[in-house]
């Protein structure tokens, strides 16, 4: 099975990487649950894997897998536990994310000239010496995408409400400024084979 990597990020943290190689049937056979109706070929690939990475990580920590629920905003969390979980595809690449304590994110990205044609949507002021770099702008779009997922909430604008700042070549600070609030985060970004991943810290 390719699994790319799986790697610690702290005592209560770790994320996992998954190839899709595998034909859909073969993947079902990998799970006990019961698959939505529906779904394109990709992504009922995508979410089998997906499910796959989360049993992964809940066994690293002695975590009982009973399955995941979406809450009324999407967001993914596991039934019957109170650890924080993170996923991301982008096909044929799927990664993600378990905290045991914190809300995390994960993003795994692509550096594809779409994120060029739609950098205005997601970039502000304090990011705009990064316009048409498209190295940087795969960076800020995961980086963003990873303060979506740990707001967990609709109605955050990636462009007016969240900021991303280079600290090194592989940490950014991402902030959220929502609501007469501020909250930030350590992200750090890394490549994996051609595409960017970036996930909280």
């Amino acid at each position: 099975m390719p699994l790319l990597l799986s790697k610690p990020i702290s005592p209560y943290s770790a994320y996992a990487v998954w190839n899709i190689q595998e034909t859909n049937q073969v993947l079902l056979g990998l799970i006990k649950e019961e698959v939505p109706e529906g779904l394109n070929p990709t992504r009922l690939a995508e979410w089998i894997v997906g499910r796959i990475l989360i049993q992964n990580l809940c066994a690293q920590f002695a975590l009982k897998y009973r399955g995941l629920t979406p809450n009324e905003s999407g967001k993914p969390f596991l039934i019957g536990s109170t650890a924080e979980i993170s996923i991301s595809h982008s096909f044929p690449m799927a990664a993600a994310m378990i905290h045991l304590h914190n809300p995390c994110g994960i993003d795994l990205e692509r550096a594809r000239n779409k994120l060029i044609k739609i950098q205005d949507k997601f970039i502000n002021e304090r990011e705009i010496e990064y316009r048409d770099n498209l190295q940087k702008l795969c960076a800020i779009w995961c980086g963003k995408e990873v303060l979506y997922k740990i707001y967990g909430r609709r109605k955050l604008s990636m462009r007016d409400e969240t900021f991303i700042e280079f600290e090194t070549d592989s940490v950014m600070n991402g902030i959220i400024q929502k609501d007469q609030m501020e909250l930030h985060y350590r992200i750090h970004y890394e490549a994996v084979r051609d595409y960017f991943l970036a996930y909280s810290l």
